[in-house]
């Protein structure tokens, strides 16, 4: 599953649409991209990725690490093939991902950031239009909907064949918005919907890292079919 997951009511008998994606982050947050070299065969964090952190014995930030495929120490089962792990190391200008065994994340130290843990709840970026706030209070994420809705009714079921229901087909912009409440800095991305009842839902594909004052947009956005990785260093407060 891509990390900027696509909602889909339903597969449906009409005609294929589907959601164009999230184009590349904007705005006057200062925004970085973040390099990822993945080895051939390997999971890739652009696609789908698990946050994990450690933390220090000396009262220093914790460091953070991204599995791709990793099961960790909570869940007694393999790791799928092609597991990759990735440490967030800040730099000046804001982070890079460095490859370590995805063993280290296994280890009784390093612990799966469950949801109620996330400094973003589960429902940031997930719905197809509304807000959240960082559980901080720092980050305040909205995605709004501009265009035209069309309700219509359609086939039901895998084949189409079970019945029909409900859904609307959206012709517009859709606009993701990132803002740094102390600084009043933001970003913001673009989805271009057209007669598509499907939309991304970027919500694991934003990871906000508050100790290190840096947020990560893995795949969240899209240049030509191709998941992109950027880096946003946000202003002290």
């Amino acid at each position: 599953m891509r990390a900027a997951a696509t909602i889909w009511l339903c597969v449906l008998a009409a005609p294929a649409v589907q959601a164009a994606g999230f184009g590349p982050p904007e705005g006057t947050l200062p925004i970085h991209p973040l390099p990822v070299t993945v080895p051939a065969g390997a999971l890739s964090p652009l696609r789908s990725s698990a946050l994990f952190r450690e933390e220090s014995s000396t009262g220093a930030a914790p460091t953070y690490y991204l599995g791709a495929g990793v099961a960790g120490s909570r869940l007694q089962i393999p790791d799928s093939p092609g597991a990759t792990a990735w440490q967030v190391v800040p730099t000046a200008a804001c982070a890079r991902l460095e490859p370590v065994p995805p063993a280290l994340l296994r280890t009784p130290a390093v612990q799966a950031v469950v949801v109620q843990q996330n400094p973003l709840p589960m429902e940031c970026a997930a719905a197809f239009e509304g807000g959240c706030t960082s559980r901080d209070g720092k980050l305040r994420i909205t995605t709004a909907f501009e265009g035209r809705r069309r309700a219509a009714r359609v086939g039901g079921g895998f084949f189409g064949t079970e019945g029909t229901i409900d859904t609307t087909f959206y012709t517009g912009v859709r606009t993701l918005s990132i803002e740094h409440l102390p600084s009043r800095l933001a970003l913001r991305m673009q989805e271009r919907l057209n007669n598509s009842n499907g939309y991304s839902a970027p919500q694991t594909a934003i990871r906000y890292l508050p100790e290190l004052q840096r947020l990560l947009l893995l795949g969240a956005s899209e240049a030509q079919g191709m998941p992109m990785a950027h880096c946003v260093a946000l202003p002290p407060g």
